[in-house]
């Protein structure tokens, strides 16, 4: 009998120094804070699923991005080792919420995954619009990175394995997806940037990096609507390792 209730634990992948009206749709402009950089582990059923895989390299965001910092334990084998006693070859699936930087910087350590994407996001991330053709780099995601055999490209909601189910949550990108997973305290919806803060999805407050505003709000409501907890892409409440306790998100 297969048991749908998953096991979730959270891993930092290091930090972004960003203007907080970058993430509340210029709300807070002159407001700066360090802001997480967060990967998802879910365990269940002897299945290892990993969501978004952080930066590939802290001198290549410093240089090309902003101003990063990333601990030791924060980098991606490190972090998977200490948090949840996984090496890359432990991993089963990967699922990227989107195909920034900061969420696919490490795919092509999983060698015996299978990856799930958007059809739309894997379209848009190779014909970017012009405001985000610096946060795609093609690298991170390409045949160099992943063999093109093992991606599993889906088209709007989908049930991955028992408990585990994507859908669309466009607007910060144009395929961007976000995932219900189901968990002995309730659903959990690991959010990605659809809300890259808390205050996104308790205020209606769009993020500041966007494709599409009224997508933004209409991806806001598809999470309030399916999920009792959340994990915010960037979040500074979450706690590295936590795996319980997550914000609620209809305060």
């Amino acid at each position: 009998m297969i048991d749908s209730k998953w096991k979730i634990t959270t891993l930092k992948m290091g930090e972004l120094y960003v203007e907080k009206s970058s993430l509340t749709y210029q709300k807070d402009v002159g407001e700066y804070l360090w802001i997480p950089i967060w990967s998802t582990a879910l365990e269940g059923n002897g299945v290892n699923i990993l969501i978004d895989t952080g930066i590939h390299d802290l001198e290549w965001v410093n240089k090309h991005i902003g101003v990063c910092r990333q601990l030791e334990d924060e980098t991606i084998i490190k972090a998977l080792e200490e948090g949840v006693g996984w090496g890359p070859e432990d991993v089963d699936i990967v699922i990227n919420t989107h195909l920034h930087y900061d969420h696919c910087g490490n795919n092509n350590l999983f060698k015996n995954a299978r990856f799930v994407v958007q059809k739309k996001e894997w379209a848009a991330s190779h014909n970017p619009i012009p405001c985000q053709e610096s946060i795609y780099f093609k690298e991170l995601f390409d045949s160099s990175a992943v063999n093109y055999l093992n991606w599993r490209f889906v088209d709007g909601e989908e049930e991955i394995v028992p408990g585990v189910k994507v859908f669309l949550t466009t607007g910060h990108s144009e395929g961007h997806q976000s995932v219900i997973v189901d968990t002995e305290e309730g659903s959990v919806c690991v959010a990605g940037d659809i809300a890259n803060l808390l205050c996104n999805i308790q205020e209606n407050i769009p993020a500041g990096i966007v494709t599409s505003t009224k997508e933004m709000y209409e991806g806001m409501e598809e999470v309030r609507k399916r999920g009792k907890f959340i994990i915010p892409g960037h979040d500074y409440t979450i706690k590295k390792y936590q795996n319980n306790n997550f914000p609620i998100i209809n305060k």
